[in-house]
């Protein structure tokens, strides 16, 4: 057990996903993001210019295992992923709890977004094409929950793609930020984040899901407009990518996942 930001984190010696002893409600989660996201001024500013970077290489990603149909973005927050999924040739709808976000989006963008969780949204079976959790899962309380609805939506040989932080990487981080005594770092981030998945834990939950995975790869970085942090991030990132091509060794601070429903 690891105790970060004041909040018991455990990790099971079944499956290897560690999680927070204390989970916010589902209100309490929609309450924490409508307030988080209500200054639509910083955000609009933030993620168009720390996420497209991102954006565009995951989009190639999945462009190379599915080029067209419908996708489904879960906790799309401010739309600008699926906007410029749209843009690529992709039909596109949102979900999201944060009702602020899903109006920008809606309103900015003209996009199609409910606002609430996928669950809520009960959206037709089998109706969309991909699926995409990008820095989402680790928020859910009930991941389990959510993935059983993403595969009810998915069809058959449609394409899921998660994005989650690695939870060895940042564990090993706040380990050793706590030796050299940065007592203001966040950690885990366990107040906001509720579970933590490891590389093999997430492949397992999704094989025992019935999903076929294709590709595990270390997360592209955001980029924030600081030319030294943003290479140093960079040039992490392709080690960490050329080690996991070559290796099979995942050291990236974030995880992207690709598997088929079968």
């Amino acid at each position: 057990m690891i105790i970060d930001d004041g909040v018991p984190v455990v990790e099971c010696g079944c499956c290897g996903i560690a999680y927070a002893l204390t989970v916010p409600t589902l209100q309490g989660i929609r309450d924490y993001y409508t307030e988080q996201f209500a200054d639509e001024r910083h955000w609009e500013s933030e993620l168009s210019s720390a996420r497209p970077w991102l954006h565009r290489r995951l989009l190639a990603r999945i462009a190379k295992y599915k080029p067209g149909g419908t996708l489904l973005d879960i906790g799309c927050s401010f739309g600008f992923f699926i906007n410029m999924a749209r843009q690529i040739g992709y039909d596109v709808i949102g979900v999201e709890i944060s009702e602020p976000a899903a109006n920008y989006a809606r309103r900015q963008f003209g996009l199609k977004v409910f606002s609430g969780t996928l669950e809520e949204a009960s959206l037709e079976g089998e109706s969309v094409d991909v699926v995409t959790l990008i820095d989402v899962l680790e928020h859910v309380p009930e991941p389990l929950i959510t993935l059983n609805e993403v595969k009810r939506v998915l069809r058959s040989g449609g394409l899921l793609v998660i994005r989650v932080p690695n939870f060895k990487f940042h564990w090993l981080k706040t380990l050793l930020l706590r030796v050299l005594k940065r007592g203001n770092f966040i950690g885990l981030d366990s107040r906001n984040h509720v579970n933590h998945f490891t590389v093999n834990a997430l492949m397992d939950g999704l094989n025992r899901l019935g999903f076929k995975v294709i590709e595990v790869r270390p997360g592209a970085p955001n980029i924030y407009r600081r030319w030294l942090f943003d290479s140093l991030r960079i040039a992490y990132w392709a080690m960490a990518t050329a080690l996991s091509m070559m290796l099979g060794i995942q050291i990236g601070n974030s995880i992207e996942a690709f598997a088929f429903k079968r």
